[in-house]
């Protein structure tokens, strides 16, 4: 089977990250191809994708990977541009080749159900949730780092995942929830030590991959609604005119 990774890039911060990230595995896997989808060239990546910068957060095209990818890759690892490659992760791609068609790790918080998805802004959200699902104590997966192989249950899902995310175009977490009640997939779930945070994943010795949330964001705060809003990018500008020298 043929093997790559899929990574999504846009403003400066997550520019710099995603070179991170791309220069990382080609130096513990230099055999696999990177697709880039970003505005421009970074440097690393073998293919690039050139989509509209869309929402400030890059999760339209992220949910996107199924479709944006190679498709003659038949199975793909989607990184978040602020993680980091510190080890050969082989085993993702490994997994989806065993059969399984996604493969994905559990939130880092320690408290693990959808109950810790909750934020200030995204109240309604969560709400729709429980009544659609009927509960919130099913697991909060990590919407950062997964893999996926090619079959038309697997294209489904991942067009379901955009319609869900489109509703409230905030976080992906809930949308991820709901598309897989939907459009459920044969899922290996992973712990943490296949997506380290240095902040909540205190005693796990990572197998490979370090994660550093925040450090790709270009805004500072919470959005009070949707990521693609003239507010969110007004609080885009903001932070990038406070950090102009």
């Amino acid at each position: 089977m043929t093997r790559g990774i899929f990574a999504v890039a846009f403003g400066e911060p997550a520019r710099k990250c995603a070179l991170r990230l791309m220069t990382s595995a080609k130096r513990f896997m230099p055999e696999i191809p990177i697709c880039l989808c970003a505005a421009k060239r970074i440097g690393p990546e073998d293919h690039l994708v050139i989509q509209p910068d869309s929402d400030i957060g890059g999760r339209r095209a992220k949910l996107k990977a199924y479709e944006l990818s190679p498709a003659e890759w038949d199975a793909v690892l989607y990184l978040d541009a602020d993680t980091e490659v510190v080890a050969p992760i082989y085993a993702f791609w490994e997994w989806v080749e065993d059969g399984w068609e996604f493969v994905i790790t559990k939130d880092p918080h320690l408290l693990d159900t959808m109950h810790a998805f909750e934020r200030k802004n995204n109240k309604r959200e969560l709400a729709g949730l429980e009544q659609e699902i009927k509960t919130l104590h099913t697991l909060q997966w990590n919407g950062g780092v997964w893999a996926f192989g090619r079959n038309e249950r697997i294209r489904r899902f991942f067009v379901r995942w955009q319609i869900e995310w489109e509703k409230f175009a905030q976080r992906d977490q809930g949308a991820l929830v709901r598309a897989m009640y939907t459009d459920p997939l044969k899922i290996w779930l992973l712990g943490n030590e296949w997506n380290t945070f240095d902040k909540y994943s205190r005693g796990i010795t990572t197998a490979g991959l370090m994660h550093y949330p925040g450090d790709a964001r270009r805004w500072d705060g919470m959005v009070p609604g949707r990521i693609d809003s003239p507010e969110a990018w007004r609080m885009v500008k903001l932070h990038e005119e406070r950090r102009r020298p």
